[in-house]
């Protein structure tokens, strides 16, 4: 018994390689890109290293108040600085993650680029609040000041 011969496959078109319509960055603005992110990471590990440093700081400050060796104002201080860095360290470390991801993936340059972005635009709001706070304050204190200077 033989068996029929089995008809030829059909030819199949070869595949298409799968582009995504993002744009993908060049050499020479991953150069840049990759330049920007090993210099962001830097940044955001001293402010980090800076952040824990103040939490030490605020809790030794703590610490000598809490044993009546002053009062709370430099624990308190301290603790808002801490706060402060560690907030800008991490929020520059994700954007420095998402800059370096533009220049070692393919076809989501634009994805990575906007999770920069939004970590940048995170760290400048909280920027900002604190200008304006700190200018809502001195224009507080420049009053206090002056009414304190003109009652004499």
């Amino acid at each position: 018994m033989s068996s029929a011969p089995s008809p030829p496959a059909p030819d199949l078109p070869p595949m298409k390689e799968y582009k995504s319509a993002q744009y993908e960055f060049n050499d020479e603005q991953n150069k840049q890109i990759s330049a920007l992110a090993d210099a962001m990471r830097v940044c955001a590990g001293l402010a980090q290293l800076l952040g824990l440093a103040f939490v030490v700081l605020g809790c030794l400050s703590a610490a000598a108040a809490a044993n009546g060796h002053g009062g709370y104002g430099p624990a308190v201080a301290l603790g808002a600085a801490a706060l402060f860095f560690l907030c800008v360290g991490f929020w520059t470390g994700g954007a420095a993650t998402s800059f370096r991801k533009i220049v070692e993936t393919k076809n989501e340059d634009v994805w990575h680029l906007m999770n920069a972005l939004g970590s940048l635009h995170n760290m400048y709001g909280l920027l900002r609040t604190l200008i304006l706070g700190s200018l809502v304050l001195a224009v507080v204190a420049a009053t206090l000041v002056a009414f304190t200077l003109a009652g004499k």
